[in-house]
């Protein structure tokens, strides 16, 4: 289990150094801008999820041990909000449908919206996961591809499928939540000190998943890296 947290740790931080061999080869490429920029603020935040071991571990910081700082709730509950706002927004990029662009424009509003009220009702912010935000990221990630899969089949750049980067990273990202989400789902019901089996199923497939994405955004990046041609149409 600890080679695959640290296999899962390395594509993570693999995957901005493709992404900026990608950038280099297309400079122009502002799309991919954006996305590897949002891979940058991951790997940040994994780095920073960190504070709580550092805090177990350090005498001196054992009056910090009853505070929020103990967990990483509050700093995944923004970011997993921040993290479907830009994928949404990553896939709306490029969109030529006004109608299309402005239904996940109001969903992205609408899921922050909904996700930080509900995080504050429910008393979760600092303490656990919302089961109604992934599956109301789900929708809005499962409609933003789909708008674009309806475009990219329109287009001309259909012909050249295999070379967009786009399209790696929405199959990769629709087979990471195929994984995770039913692991989320069950999460409050099992993931408990009576159910040790369901804490090592759940952190297996959680790791498992991210391994499987941050694989296939290293190999979309590389292998697209001097295939890349823009489409006009």
């Amino acid at each position: 289990m600890i080679f695959v947290k640290f296999l899962m740790y390395f594509l993570k931080g693999s995957s901005v150094i493709a992404g900026i061999y990608f950038l280099n080869n297309n400079p122009k490429d502002k799309t991919t801008q954006f996305f590897v920029g949002f891979l940058m603020l991951n790997f940040l935040v994994v780095i920073t999820s960190y504070l709580p071991r550092i805090i177990e571990f350090n005498a001196s910081l054992n009056h910090l041990q009853n505070t929020f700082l103990n967990n990483d709730y509050w700093l995944y509950n923004p970011f997993i909000l921040i993290g479907y706002s830009i994928y949404a927004w990553y896939f709306r990029m490029g969109l030529r449908s006004k109608l299309r662009k402005r239904i996940i424009l109001l969903g992205i509003i609408s899921i922050n919206i909904v996700g930080y009220a509900h995080l504050y009702y429910e008393g979760i912010f600092f303490n656990a996961h919302s089961k109604l935000i992934f599956l109301l990221g789900f929708l809005l990630i499962v409609t933003s591809i789909s708008f674009y899969y309806y475009e990219l089949l329109k287009s001309d750049q259909v012909l050249a499928i295999n070379k967009s980067v786009k399209m790696y990273i929405s199959i990769g990202y629709l087979f990471y939540n195929l994984l995770c989400m039913p692991v989320w789902i069950y999460s409050h019901k099992y993931y408990n000190h009576l159910n040790p089996k369901f804490g090592e199923l759940y952190s297996f497939t959680i790791s498992l998943a991210h391994i499987l994405i941050y694989s296939i955004y290293i190999f979309a990046f590389i292998y697209c890296a001097r295939k890349y041609k823009p489409i006009t149409t």
